[in-house]
């Protein structure tokens, strides 16, 4: 991230410049820019732009998830709220999909890429959207999530079985997605992270493997029952402590 103190100061006048991520007016005093740029508002601004996929280019901002340049006019804040909902959308496909654009934002990458699927395209909301509802895509996004989840193929292909609420869900990415945020089902997983949270315990081989039954602690080097009361045994344990002094 650049720092120079004339970054992103632009002149508007004789007597006045003008900060394009703040989108206020400066006394052209050097004393005054240097007051300006070294403000918290203005450096949280320039940490913003990664994140909103905004770049200075000679004194332009340009939004790569608007595909424009921000008017003279326009500070970065106000173009930011203008486009929170496609920030909003991204995060969905992140999160549902496994689209990521991160790269993209961060003017790292011409493309965004589908973790699940292993490619790369251009970036457009309809090529997102087009590719989310291609049926390998979505065959994909299952396969991934059954192992974050305790999820498991049964004899008839038509069902999955969730290890961790003991029922069966249908074999389809929206009746699997909808049980992943079920609230018994996230109840499990928020008991449980929040118990081993720090502790160094790993829960990766319980929820992928459909008859491993325990939980394993890297620290101590050991295998534990996989249910709330044997974790916060451990966790609290003298020995399981000790590891951490």
């Amino acid at each position: 991230m650049k720092t120079d103190l004339l970054y992103g100061i632009v002149a508007s006048s004789k007597t006045r410049v003008r900060c394009i991520f703040c989108g206020v007016h400066i006394p052209k005093a050097k004393k005054c820019i240097e007051q300006h740029t070294n403000g918290s508002k203005h450096k949280e601004n320039i940490s913003l732009m990664t994140q909103e996929g905004i770049k200075e280019d000679n004194g332009v901002l340009h939004c790569r998830i608007c595909s424009m340049e921000l008017m003279e006019n326009e500070s970065l804040i106000e173009h930011v709220d203008f486009h929170s909902s496609y920030v909003d959308a991204l995060f969905d496909y992140k999160e549902d999909d496994f689209i990521n654009s991160d790269l993209y934002l961060a003017y790292e990458s011409d493309y965004i890429s589908c973790e699940v699927c292993n490619i790369s395209f251009d970036f457009s909301f309809d090529n997102i959207q087009n590719h989310v509802e291609q049926v390998d895509h979505e065959t994909n996004v299952i396969e991934r999530l059954k192992p974050q989840n305790g999820m498991f193929r049964v004899d008839n292909d038509y069902e999955v079985w969730c290890k961790l609420c003991n029922t069966y869900v249908e074999n389809t990415v929206r009746e699997i997605r909808d049980h992943t945020y079920d609230e018994i089902h996230q109840l499990w997983f928020t008991d449980l992270l929040d118990l081993i949270d720090e502790q160094d315990v790993s829960l990766d081989d319980y929820l992928a493997n459909e008859h491993e039954m325990h939980a394993f602690c890297n620290k101590c080097q050991i295998q534990i029952p996989c249910n709330k009361a044997k974790l916060e045994e451990h966790v609290y344990s003298d020995s399981h402590l000790e590891q951490f002094s």
